[in-house]
């Protein structure tokens, strides 16, 4: 996401595509660890330790995608008048949507379709 010598939408695809096809990888664990650690309560007196720092990693996320939205806004691959915050939480919510679809057996090939289905709305709007 950092790499700005892609365009923003080809590092947001990489992110999409890139997080399903680790997710999905029979050599790792399924699900992501950033994301469903949002919803699972981690036992002990670390809880409130582990759940604050997933939060800022998401937060984190969340402001790197924001920061590729805006500049697919400055450079014209978005219209002038995109709701930056709103693609940014379409996004991220799909992102992490991914980690509890994977976890339930949608397969990469659902996902992989699912993020182009995403990710088709990001273009410039005709003048």
């Amino acid at each position: 996401m950092a790499d700005e010598a892609a365009s923003p939408r080809e590092a947001v695809t990489r992110l999409l595509h890139g997080s399903i096809s680790m997710q999905t990888d029979p050599s790792h664990p399924r699900g992501c660890l950033v994301a469903l650690s949002g919803t699972v309560r981690a036992p002990g007196a670390g809880e409130a330790g582990v759940r604050k720092v997933v939060a800022a990693r998401r937060g984190a996320d969340r402001a790197h995608i924001r920061a590729c939205v805006v500049r697919g806004i400055t450079t014209g691959e978005l219209a002038e008048d995109t709701d930056a915050d709103g693609v940014t939480s379409m996004i991220h919510g799909f992102l992490l949507g991914i980690s509890t679809q994977v976890c339930d057996g949608t397969s990469a090939g659902h996902l992989h379709a699912a993020a182009d289905a995403v990710l088709a709305n990001w273009h410039a709007r005709e003048r």
